[in-house]
């Protein structure tokens, strides 16, 4: 009897031992590494790289003797543009191996490695018969369905000449809709971007990209403790690229001449030589649209598409998918010159030389890159007025290189060159002191303009009036056309009188309050510049005559007289508003 009651004793206090104290949990961790054995982290990534998920989970060695294997619930999302891993698992299964699973390094590491590499990002193709279809694609779709990644189809956009407020995912056609993709369509078939002008089907979407600067989130959830999550994350690299002609001025406007990118971030697959877009026009702005809505500057071009041979306007946005690939035929972007009989007419204030007679010139080219692995790309023009599509330039005619990251709006930068020689105004950003200066911030600093210019002094006894252009060519975001006044009667220099507000796209201040005024802001012709954190903004000055003439002391520019065709948003309103 006592030997019983001394075992029933030993039982009960085994059982208030595993009642004190709990099975043992160790907490989880999640990184990145550039190699298969997770050795290497890495918080920063190239597109185009390869990386493998690590996970340290030592809850997961269950044997000590054999390499463990898990098919966690694991994802990996670029937050931004919605690009999703393409992973499928099953938790707990008895068979990891015949799903997506993470794999322990050794017999006893608790450290698993995905057992296959992920590569952040590519292009539709390498081929170099095919410029057009180097557009950046998470992933390449093969029979509509991707391996590595998915999605990354999102944006905020809207209808053209419309706020672009609204966060939309985009199929071929192209078509956005907002919100999330429906339930139905998940994955969805995914579609490479040389479709993106193509018909849709209900279930297609267009496969997207990452962009740089791009913050990617990993998580991971213990197969056993859905309340061990962990989280990890690395940063897509970003450069910022350079652009130069190779001659300041050209003496001959049938000389050769190349011009030169460099941009780091283009440079996705160090065994392929690679190519970016760029964009040249003669003298933008310098003439009115030849009819409504034909681009006369880059950022209409951006708005509008450029147009077709026939001059009609495209009216498709330049985006992300189709910056490499327009919607004509041979792929490139087209603008409208006015020609020498419409000016002869009077319908026109100058006129071009183009090798086609109704005045369509492409502004679109590919510079390829020097090397496989260098970054730097190079446009080549045998014969420029040739090349660019004119019979002949002028003396003095201004040549503007535009580059455009193809994969990072925000990294925009602009070369010029002259025919013969340079005789030209100056125009420069300026803080409130009329110092030129370079960087501003956003809800801190005012903008100001300042332009000098001996030809718009044409009184020299009354202070007169210039007009520019400030553009930003971030996606969809703002353009606004500001009045200059002469400092005095003769002195050439023409300023801001009043600094423009730069704010951002979006204002967090009250959004999800009731009656709150947060949320998106971006107006054109607000007299107020909105942009996001690194953009680049250019402002463009033409020493020309809009309309009937700027406003000077003696006669006042009457409320929407001649200006509403160049960039005024609301003809029944004064311009500045």
């Amino acid at each position: 009897m006592n030997r019983r009651i001394g075992m029933m004793g030993m039982g009960l206090l085994l059982a208030a031992i595993l009642l004190v104290f709990p099975l043992y949990a160790t907490q989880s961790q999640l990184y990145f590494a550039s190699d298969k054995n997770g050795q290497d982290r890495i918080t920063q990534v190239q597109e185009g790289d390869e990386i493998w998920i690590v996970v340290i989970d030592n809850d997961e060695n269950e044997d000590c003797d054999v390499r463990d294997k898990i098919s966690p619930d694991l994802k990996l999302m670029d937050p931004k543009t919605g690009a999703y891993i393409v992973w499928f698992a099953v938790p707990g299964s008895d068979d990891p191996t015949q799903f997506d699973y993470l794999e322990e390094t050794g017999s006893d590491t608790g450290i698993f490695v995905s057992y296959r590499a992920f590569q952040i990002g590519s292009r539709e193709s390498f081929a170099a018969n095919a410029p057009h279809l180097a557009t950046h694609v998470v992933d390449v779709p093969v029979d509509g369905f991707t391996d590595d990644f998915m999605w990354g189809h999102y944006l905020y956009g809207g209808a053209w000449n419309q706020p672009a407020d609204d966060r939309v995912w985009v199929a071929p056609g192209p078509t956005f809709t907002g919100g999330l993709m429906i339930p139905v369509f998940w994955p969805g078939e995914a579609m490479p971007p040389s479709t993106w002008a193509d018909p849709t089907a209900w279930d297609e979407y267009l496969i997207g990209r990452f962009e740089n600067m791009d913050t990617l989130v990993g998580l991971y959830v213990d197969p056993d403790d859905p309340t061990d999550i962990a989280v990890g994350m690395m940063k897509i690299i970003d450069h910022e690229a350079t652009i130069a002609w190779s001659k300041n001025i050209y003496p001959d406007a049938h000389d050769s001449a190349f011009v030169t990118i460099s941009d780091p971030d283009e440079n996705v697959n160090c065994n392929e030589v690679e190519v970016v877009p760029v964009f040249i026009l003669v003298n933008p702005g310098s003439w009115n649209p030849v009819r409504v809505g034909s681009p006369t500057q880059f950022c209409m071009l951006l708005n509008s598409g450029g147009v077709q041979p026939n001059g009609t306007v495209i009216g498709e946005r330049i985006r992300w998918y189709n910056i490499y690939n327009s919607a004509n035929a041979d792929h490139r972007y087209y603008v409208e010159y006015p020609t020498q009989d419409e000016f002869a007419a009077g319908v026109n204030v100058t006129w071009f030389d183009t090798v086609d007679a109704d005045g369509i010139a492409p502004v679109s080219f590919y510079a390829q890159e020097t090397s496989a692995n260098s970054g730097v790309f190079q446009l080549n023009l045998n014969d420029i007025q040739r090349d660019l599509g004119f019979q002949s330039l002028r003396v003095r005619d201004v040549l503007v290189a535009y580059y455009l990251d193809p994969n990072d709006a925000d990294d925009f930068k602009l070369a010029t060159c002259y025919i013969e020689e340079k005789n030209h105004s100056i125009t420069s950003f300026t803080d409130s002191l009329r110092i030129d200066q370079e960087t501003f911030w956003i809800g801190r600093d005012s903008v100001y303009v300042r332009v000098i210019d001996s030809n718009a002094n044409e009184d020299s006894c009354c202070p007169e009036q210039v007009l520019v252009h400030v553009c930003d060519p971030h996606g969809e975001d703002d353009s606004e056309w500001l009045i200059l006044d002469e400092t005095n009667s003769n002195s050439q220099t023409f300023v801001s009188m009043s600094g423009l507000q730069l704010w951002p796209v979006w204002d967090a201040l009250g959004v999800g309050l009731a009656n709150s005024m947060g949320g998106f802001q971006l107006r054109l012709d607000n007299w107020k510049l909105e942009a996001f954190n690194e953009d680049e903004i250019y402002v463009r000055y033409n020493d020309v005559v809009y309309g009937g003439g700027l406003a000077t002391a003696t006669a006042p520019l009457a409320v929407g007289q001649n200006l509403p065709g160049i960039g005024d948003a609301d003809v029944t309103s004064s311009f500045p508003p």
